[in-house]
């Protein structure tokens, strides 16, 4: 039973003799060889042998598609594994560079804190030296 036939239940019944022997062409069977083939048995065998032809171009496209679907999984981890190293990477040198801002504001604002402190001081003493000379 080829695989286009549908199976019903009269076909099931069949002697299983005569659904497993294949019918073989009459043609092939010709008692005379020097008979040149018929059209239809050439125009037959370019239709095999073109279907053999498309059928390997076809197995060779798949093989094809699915070394490509190996290769696309293997780049994406790869491109995926970059990635989370780079965000791993970026997040700590983040870290390290805002724990260093912040230190150096801090800095900066207790200098700026002592400098208005330093300024204030100069003024005061600055005004009680005008004091003193004035006396």
């Amino acid at each position: 039973m080829s695989g286009r036939q549908k199976k019903t239940p009269s076909s099931s019944r069949a002697a299983p003799a005569a659904a497993a022997t294949p019918q073989t062409p009459s043609f092939s069977q010709s008692p005379r060889a020097d008979r040149p083939p018929s059209p239809t048995m050439i125009s037959r065998v370019q239709e095999k042998n073109e279907l053999a032809s498309l059928n390997d171009r076809l197995a060779s496209y798949i093989e094809r598609v699915r070394q490509l679907e190996t290769e696309n999984s293997r780049l994406t981890r790869i491109v995926q594994t970059q990635e989370e190293t780079a965000t791993k990477e970026v997040t700590g040198i983040k870290g390290l560079y805002e724990g260093e801002l912040l230190s150096t504001r801090k800095l900066l604002d207790d200098i700026a804190k002592e400098k208005a402190k330093l300024l204030f001081e100069n003024g005061k003493q600055k005004t009680e030296l005008e004091d003193l000379r004035a006396k």
